[in-house]
């Protein structure tokens, strides 16, 4: 299996690409509508080939602001699957966070019960595994907005760095985690994420890609219920169907907050990190 890094001028192998993870995944697919992210922002987007130049998998490494890999969208045709694909990926990924991004750490997500996924991540090194729950609420109607406005990101950084151990060191965004610290705050907080009011609460809501189609819960603090209207009413205004939180397992307060505000439970998935030595 031979794995090629693709530049610009391979922007045309969206159609090849895209009935890779149709054949994979089925429904859920999402390259296709975050291909023009993917190429405008820091990372490199993978295609592996077998022994007759046959394009047979895909994956997507992204640098996070913090410098740290994140490794997404790693697709194998399912007649080409236990041939040696995926660990190809792998070993390009990591190839190219030591040698040319230099990232501090490795990091994927799974499904609770996906052996095989989080097994091939287990055999490249990425031993550390953190739980999270998911949940969704459909929008069908306006909320208040209870005075909410943006903050800066020195703001936003006094607001959520004390969340750190709360939320288990980890925000997630488009089912991309992202670790609680000042480069990442920084970036959220420049795309306008961090919102707070005049009681005390705020709120940290955005979207990585399709921006349509959901609005994402990274952090809540202080009045729970106050937060997710603002949400919530930010969904409605957008006309955006969905409103989604990951979060880790351990944080109950967030859990039955959720609950209790109508949010369905859909599921648990884990992510896996490998911390390189810099």
């Amino acid at each position: 299996m031979k794995v090629k890094e693709l530049q610009y001028s391979d922007y045309g192998l969206l159609d090849e690409i895209s009935e890779i993870e149709k054949k994979t995944m089925g429904n859920y697919t999402y390259v296709e509508t975050a291909w023009n992210y993917f190429w405008n922002t820091p990372g490199s987007f993978l295609c592996v080939y077998n022994d007759e130049n046959k394009m047979v998998g895909i994956a997507h490494l992204a640098i996070l602001p913090d410098n740290s890999g994140w490794f997404e969208a790693l697709r194998v045709l399912p007649e080409y699957q236990n041939q040696g694909a995926g660990k190809a990926l792998y070993e390009k990924a990591i190839e190219l966070c030591k040698e040319k991004y230099h990232c501090v750490s490795l990091s994927m997500y799974t499904g609770r019960k996906n052996v095989r996924s989080s097994g091939l991540a287990e055999k490249y090194g990425l031993v550390n595994v953190y739980d999270f729950s998911e949940y969704n609420y459909a929008v069908t109607e306006k909320k208040n907005n209870l005075g909410f406005h943006y903050v800066d990101w020195k703001r936003a950084t006094q607001l959520a760095l004390p969340l750190k151990e709360q939320y288990g060191d980890f925000v997630s965004v488009n089912r991309t985690w992202y670790r609680i610290n000042e480069a990442n705050i920084r970036m959220m907080a420049d795309k306008a994420y961090f919102y707070e009011n005049d009681n005390g609460d705020f709120v940290c809501v955005g979207t990585r890609f399709q921006h349509g189609a959901k609005l994402f819960v990274l952090m809540l603090g202080g009045h729970y219920q106050n937060g997710l209207d603002f949400v919530v009413n930010l969904a409605y205004e957008k006309n955006i169907p969905l409103v989604t939180c990951t979060f880790t397992a351990s944080n109950s307060k967030l859990d039955n907050a959720l609950r209790e505000y109508g949010f369905d439970y859909l599921g648990e998935m884990i992510t896996r990190e490998r911390v390189f030595d810099i």
